[in-house]
């Protein structure tokens, strides 16, 4: 049964879905996998901070992070570290249900891609672990665009992709940053955190 506030409205062309907190519950690894990487730069992660920049583009969650600690990181270094760190979690991650569940209700009927602001790395074996992966068109990672949510470049590419005008798709998001991705993109947007709070 799908839970009402989820179902997308009528016309829709194609659905459109965030990765991270949105499709699968990422959040516990994804906040571990940040903070293995950052001790090596004797830097502590503070929860709350981390949490409310989660729909952040790494890069720019490492910028506000060197802003607020004085640290000088390399990026690079620590998104692979971050990366390592989370394929030694990932065994952890498991499906938001009532948003998979629109997944698997629109297979077949409707193109749908995977719009996230994660590595493709992390997000290909995200969705292959939990199962997902075979329920989308294309994915469509922060590796594939110049710039992160929330510019709407994710989410233009994966309609782009689908062959499907932005207007008429639906997007599925938990962040701030990435409904005002989507937004941008001239998506309709459904905030996926009524629903799985």
């Amino acid at each position: 049964m799908l839970h009402q506030r989820l179902q997308p409205s009528t016309p829709y062309a194609a659905l459109v879905f965030d990765c991270d907190g949105t499709l699968v519950d990422t959040a516990s690894a994804n906040e571990s996998a940040w903070r293995t990487a950052l001790a090596g730069w004797q830097v502590d992660l503070d929860p709350a901070w981390y949490r409310a920049r989660t729909g952040l583009s790494a890069d720019r969650l490492l910028a506000e992070l060197e802003t607020e600690t004085g640290a000088e990181l390399d990026y690079q270094a620590v998104r692979a570290a971050a990366l390592d760190a989370y394929q030694w979690l990932i065994h952890t991650v498991t499906p938001h249900r009532p948003v998979s569940a629109v997944a698997e209700a629109h297979r077949g009927r409707v193109p749908m891609a995977v719009a996230s602001g994660g590595a493709r790395q992390a997000v290909e074996e995200t969705l292959r672990v939990t199962g997902l992966r075979p329920l989308f068109d294309t994915v469509v990672t922060r590796d594939d665009v110049r710039y992160g949510k929330p510019a709407p470049d994710v989410y233009l590419l994966a309609a782009r992709l689908l062959g499907v005008a932005p207007y008429a798709c639906v997007a599925y998001e938990d962040t701030d940053e990435g409904v005002a991705s989507a937004l941008a993109a001239g998506m309709t947007v459904i905030d996926v955190r009524p629903v799985l709070r």
